[in-house]
C-alpha cells in the first residue's frame, strides 16, 4: 500500500470522484468565474471612481475605454452593486463546493469500507489499525480541501485567464502576453515548486499521525498492563518522540508556507512594476493611450486573486495529496481473495480437501494433505501452535485460496462457490470473539438478524452463559462496551460460540473454542456441540487432549500433515 503518484495522475484519480456531481460542479466554477469578475470590478471601478474626481486635463482618454467617462456617483453606484452581487455568488459557490465535497466523502467512505471488507483478513493482518483508522478518519476529512477548495479554483482560474487575455489583447498583444507570464508564474509555476518542496513533510506528517493513532490505541488496550508493569513512563516516552516528529514536519511545512506566501507577493510586484514600465514604453510609442495604460495596470493589480488561490495550494495541498494518496493506495489494493457474487449456490453436505499445499513467505505450512469430512462428522485437529491448524480453517472459509491442490464443498470448488454461500454454510469462531459496542442483544443477532428471544436464550444454554445473561440488571439490553471490556475473555468466547450455535449453519469451525474457559464449562460447552452433530458437522481444533476427547474422529497436524 506505498504506491506514489504524481501530483497531476493523484488530482486526475481525485476528480473522476466528482463525476457523478459534474452539474454542480460546472454551477460551482460559473459561479466563481462571474464572482471573481465581480471582485475584480471592486479594484476596478474604485480606480475609476477616483479618475472621476480628477480635473478634466487630468482625464484625457478616459471617457474612451470601457465604463469610462461618467460621474463619481455611477462608480459608486457599480462598486454597491458589485460588492453585493460578489457575496452572493460567493456564498453560493461555496455551497456548492461543499455540498459536493461532503457528498464525495461520504461516498469514499462507502468505498473505503467496502475495500476493507474485500481486503479483509488476508490483507489486513498484520497492518498497523491505528493508520487503518487514520485513513478512514483523518485522511478522509483532509480531502475535504481537494474538493471544496481546489478543484473549482483551477477551472475558475483558467476561464478567467482567457477573459482577461482577450480583454489584454483588445488594447495590446505584447499587454496580454506579459499579464499571461505572470498568470502562469503565479498559478502554476510557484505551487508546482512549493508542492513538490512541501510533499515529504505532508507524507511523513500523515505517516507519523498513522503511528501515533496505532501506539494510543495499543496503550489504552493494553493500560492495565502498562500499569501493572510501570511501564508508563517508556509509553509516554515513545508517544512523545512519535509526537516530536510530527511537531518537526509540521514547523518545517509552516515554514514551507511562509517563504511561498512570501515569494507570491514579490512576484506580484514584479510584474506589476513590469507591466507598469511596459505600459510607459508603449505610450512613448504611441501605441497605446494613458487611458489604456491606466486600465491595463488597474486591472492586472486587481486580477491577481484567483492566482494567489492558485499559489496557496501549493503547500496545503501537500496533506492533502499525502491522504489522498493513502486512500487510493487502499482502494486499489487488490485482494488476496476475489470475492464470487455469481457463483454457484451450495448446502453443504461434504467437503473434500486434495493435495493442499500453503506457505507464508516461503514458510510452507500445509504439505500435500488430504482429508475428506461428511455431514454429522466431529472431527478434531490437534497439534502444536504454528502447525498448520488455523490455517486450514481460514482456507475452508476461503480468506486465502490453496497455492496447490483444491478444497470442494459437494464436489464443487470452494473458487467456484458464490462467497455469500460459503458463509451462509460455514460458521467460523476464534479463541478471540470481538463483541461490538451496543446491546448484548444487537452482539447476537449479527448471526442471525430475525433470532427472537426465544431463539437467542436457547443458543445461550448451549454456550453455557444463560444464567449470567439472565442474572444481568438489563439482561440482553445490557449494554456492551468498547471491545466487550464489560465482559471477561470466557464470558466473551461463550457469547461467540452461542453466535454460531444461533445460525443454524451446517458446518462449524472452532479454532480453540474452550481455551478461557474452565472444565466445568468446557464440559457443558462440549457436550452442547455433541448434541448438535446430527445436525451439523464440526471440525474442532485445539491443542488441549481434553478438548478433543469428544470428536469422533481426532487427527494430529506435524509439519503440515494430519495423521
Amino acid at each position: 500500500m506505498n504506491k506514489r503518484r504524481n501530483a497531476f495522475s493523484l488530482m486526475a484519480n481525485l476528480i473522476k470522484l466528482v463525476a457523478p456531481l459534474k452539474l454542480q460542479m460546472t454551477l460551482a466554477i460559473v459561479l466563481g468565474v462571474l464572482g471573481f469578475l465581480l471582485s475584480f470590478g471592486l479594484g476596478i471601478f474604485g480606480g475609476y471612481a477616483m479618475v472621476s474626481l480628477l480635473p478634466e486635463k487630468y482625464k484625457f482618454g478616459f471617457d474612451s475605454i470601457p465604463f469610462g467617462g461618467h460621474e463619481f456617483k455611477y462608480y459608486i453606484i457599480l462598486l454597491m452593486v458589485c460588492a453585493l452581487l460578489r457575496g452572493l455568488l460567493h456564498y453560493l459557490e461555496q455551497f456548492c463546493n461543499h455540498f459536493i465535497a461532503f457528498r464525495i466523502l461520504a461516498e469514499i467512505r462507502h468505498k473505503v469500507f467496502k475495500a476493507m471488507r474485500k481486503l479483509a483478513p488476508a490483507k489486513l493482518e498484520g497492518e498497523n489499525q491505528g493508520d487503518l483508522i487514520s485513513i478512514i478518519m483523518g485522511d478522509i476529512e483532509l480531502l475535504e480541501v481537494f474538493y471544496a477548495h481546489t478543484i473549482s479554483p483551477i477551472f475558475i482560474a483558467s476561464i478567467v485567464t482567457v477573459i482577461m487575455f482577450i480583454l489584454y489583447a483588445n488594447i495590446s498583444i505584447w499587454v496580454a502576453l506579459l499579464a499571461l507570464l505572470s498568470q502562469i508564474t503565479i498559478g502554476i509555476y510557484i505551487p508546482m515548486i512549493a508542492s513538490k518542496k512541501s510533499n515529504k513533510y505532508g507524507m511523513e506528517i500523515r505517516k507519523n499521525l498513522g503511528l501515533l493513532n496505532g501506539k494510543f490505541l495499543d496503550e489504552l488496550r493494553g493500560i492495565k498492563e502498562v500499569i501493572q508493569f510501570n511501564y508508563g513512563e517508556n509509553a509516554l516516552k515513545e508517544i512523545e518522540d512519535s509526537t516530536k516528529n510530527t511537531w518537526i514536519n509540521q514547523d518545517k511545512l509552516k515554514i514551507q508556507i511562509a517563504n511561498q506566501q512570501s515569494n507570491t507577493d514579490s512576484v506580484i510586484i514584479v510584474f506589476s512594476v513590469l507591466q507598469l514600465i511596459l505600459c510607459l514604453f508603449l505610450i512613448k510609442n504611441n501605441i497605446i493611450t494613458p487611458a489604456q495604460a491606466f486600465i491595463v495596470v488597474l486591472t492586472q493589480i486587481s486580477t491577481f486573486a484567483p492566482y494567489i488561490a492558485l499559489a496557496n495550494l501549493g503547500t496545503t495541498l501537500s496533506q492533502t495529496f499525502a491522504c489522498g494518496n493513502r486512500v487510493l493506495n487502499l482502494l486499489e489494493e487488490v485482494p488476496e481473495v476475489e470475492e464470487n457474487l455469481d457463483g454457484i449456490e451450495v448446502d453443504f453436505n461434504k467437503v473434500s480437501i486434495e493435495n493442499l499445499n500453503f506457505a507464508y513467505n516461503d514458510r510452507k505450512i500445509l504439505d500435500n494433505l488430504n482429508l475428506e469430512i461428511k455431514k454429522g462428522d466431529t472431527l478434531g485437529i490437534m497439534g502444536s501452535s504454528g502447525s498448520g491448524k488455523s490455517t486450514l480453517l481460514k482456507l475452508l472459509m476461503r480468506f486465502w485460496d490453496p497455492q496447490e491442490g483444491s478444497i470442494s464443498i459437494n464436489n464443487t470448488n470452494l473458487k467456484n462457490i458464490k462467497t455469500k454461500s460459503i458463509y451462509d454454510n460455514i460458521d467460523y469462531m476464534t479463541q478471540t470473539t470481538i463483541l461490538f459496542t451496543g446491546t448484548l442483544r444487537d452482539n447476537l443477532k449479527i448471526a442471525k438478524r430475525d433470532a427472537t428471544d426465544d431463539e437467542i436464550y436457547e443458543a445461550l444454554k448451549k454456550a453455557s452463559i444463560y444464567d449470567h445473561v439472565v442474572g444481568l440488571k438489563n439482561g440482553l439490553d445490557t449494554r456492551v462496551s468498547e471491545l466487550g471490556d464489560n465482559f471477561s475473555g470466557g464470558e466473551r468466547q461463550r457469547i461467540g460460540l452461542a453466535r454460531c450455535f444461533l445460525t443454524g449453519s451446517n458446518l462449524i469451525l472452532l479454532d480453540e473454542p474452550t481455551s478461557n474457559l474452565d472444565s466445568y464449562n468446557e464440559a457443558i460447552i462440549l457436550n452442547s456441540i455433541l448434541e448438535e452433530k446430527n445436525n451439523r458437522t464440526v471440525i474442532l481444533v485445539s491443542h488441549r487432549e481434553s478438548t478433543l476427547g469428544s470428536c469422533d474422529k481426532v487427527l494430529k497436524m506435524v509439519n503440515g500433515k494430519l495423521i
